[in-house]
């Protein structure tokens, strides 16, 4: 399995995104154009997509060219101006929408995001609409909130409870082995497992103890982002990974069948 890729975004590809942005604004005579060009635009790259999500007076083929070099930018934000996580965030969930709503085929935005396939492009989006929605950062919930609108995200029936009074721990525990795992043998896993991965440990570092009720929205994450990965190695190109885990797969598995089984009944 190939490694995964390190993003590589240079400041000269970053300016350039800029520019194809400007650009292509002028060839479609854009009425706001002015507007963008107050400043420097290479001086305020958050200040160009923001335009890009406010100034839509232009026909569609920009705006597809807008969302794919946007979505350059805010990877060369990300790497040169690190100090705005919450406003790249915001903006990346802006254009992938932008991007849906102009039925940009997802994987032609998967190369600025650092991922290969189009499901993990979905999966950023999911998730992007679950944290917006207030809940779990993952595409498991986003869907579960759509697929049942009328129930609480949040609410916690008395099986499930009694679960994690006897089974939080062993789950917790069992996630932060498997976290373990990636970090020594990432050289089995491609971009759309490692990311699944990264997003365990997310969750797994923010379980805090003692166990209390506020702390099951975090181990449901815990158990959506191991059905994920669950799911995702029975296929065969992560056999290699599998066979590293050993004992930890079958026990992971039953954690999270059970939890799911207190979860949903079944």
């Amino acid at each position: 399995m190939p490694k995964r890729a390190e993003p590589v975004v240079t400041k000269t590809a970053g300016q350039r995104a800029i520019q194809d942005i400007v650009e292509r604004r002028r060839k479609a005579h854009d009425p706001d154009v002015e507007t963008l060009l107050r400043d420097d635009p290479a001086d305020h790259p958050l200040t160009v997509i923001r335009y890009v999500l406010t100034r839509r007076r232009v026909p569609d083929w920009v705006l597809v060219g807008d969302v794919i070099d946007g979505l350059w930018v805010l990877a060369y934000v990300r790497r040169y101006c690190p100090h705005l996580p919450d406003e790249a965030d915001r903006l990346e969930h802006e254009l992938l929408e932008l991007g849906c709503a102009k039925q940009i085929a997802m994987i032609r935005m998967a190369p600025p995001l650092n991922v290969r396939s189009r499901q993990a492009v979905e999966h950023r989006i999911l998730r992007h609409r679950a944290a917006k929605l207030g809940l779990a950062r993952n595409e498991r919930a986003e869907r579960a909130h759509r697929r049942s609108p009328t129930s609480s995200p949040t609410s916690t029936s008395t099986a499930e409870a009694a679960w994690y009074d006897r089974h939080a721990l062993p789950l917790w525990e069992a996630a932060g082995e498997l976290v373990d795992y990636r970090a020594r043998f990432d050289h089995l896993l491609d971009d759309e497992l490692a990311e699944n991965l990264i997003g365990l440990r997310r969750a797994v570092r923010e379980m805090q103890w003692p166990l209390t009720p506020d702390r099951y929205p975090t181990l449901r994450e815990i158990g959506w982002w191991l059905e994920e990965i669950l799911d995702a190695l029975r296929e065969e190109r992560y056999a290699d990974f599998r066979e590293q885990l050993s004992d930890l797969l079958p026990r992971l598995t039953l954690l999270v069948e059970q939890q799911h089984e207190a979860r949903f009944g079944g």
